[in-house]
């Protein structure tokens, strides 16, 4: 499984994601690693963020960057855009014999077959330089999802929503955010063991800076200084003698 957090600040876009692949039925025996790349930038002002089937979703990934590089293409939509025709193209030749829209109560029941699970989350700047986060999920054909309430989340989601619920706040900028980002990841980490290593982190900004990697020792920084967060709000709660 995964987690995938994306956030809107003032200044810009925090893009974060755990780095675990889980193998195998999670209700039995499963297995995992701890380096899945989950996080690509796509052109100069777009990233997107990646779950489920992850060895299908680099492949889709590749394409996509060839068309974009050949295209020349940026910008949120146009290429959301050739994301998404590119995937339910690939999706179409793949899996011809199994309808890209399922009744979700015959897939809960194991009555009919579902195309491999694959979400995607892009993040990115208009060229106008409004902001966009939008989702895309198999089981609604990757129909575009549009989150304007400044975040968008994926995956183990319910520690996640707890945590952006009470935490979240759009006026704050990257600086600020990007911690929170990473906070939610380790947080879910500590409590369901479907999320877990290194935690990958793209920043997106309007105008020259773009999209952009955080390197692994400023994460790590990141992780520390959030453990003397979380300190200091465990002791709070304890009146000194």
């Amino acid at each position: 499984m995964t987690l995938l957090i994306s956030l809107k600040g003032k200044d810009g876009l925090v893009m974060a994601a755990d780095s675990r692949g889980t193998f195998g039925d999670p209700r039995g025996v499963t297995a995992q690693n701890d380096a899945q790349h989950k996080a690509f930038i796509l052109s100069p002002h777009v990233s997107v963020l990646i779950a489920g089937a992850g060895e299908i979703g680099s492949l889709i990934i590749d394409l996509v960057r060839k068309k974009i590089e050949e295209q020349k293409a940026d910008w949120a939509t146009p290429v959301m855009n050739i994301l998404r025709d590119t995937v339910r193209e690939q999706y179409n030749n793949w899996f011809p014999s199994v309808p890209p829209i399922q009744s979700i109560a015959l897939i809960q029941s194991g009555q009919v077959p579902v195309r491999p699970e694959l979400t995607f989350i892009v993040g990115g700047y208009e060229e106008d330089g409004t902001p966009r986060l939008f989702s895309m999920v198999n089981l609604m054909d990757f129909s575009p999802m549009l989150h304007n309430y400044g975040f968008a989340v994926q995956g183990i989601a319910q520690y996640a929503l707890y945590l952006l619920n009470r935490l979240y706040e759009s006026d704050r900028t990257i600086i600020e955010l990007t911690p929170l980002a990473v906070y939610v990841i380790t947080e879910t980490a500590s409590q369901d063991g479907k999320v877990g290593g290194p935690v990958n982190v793209i920043t997106i900004r309007p105008g020259g800076e773009g999209c952009q990697f955080l390197e692994e020792e400023t994460v790590k920084g990141i992780q520390d200084d959030n453990l003397s967060r979380s300190k200091v709000l465990r002791d709070s709660f304890y009146k000194k003698e």
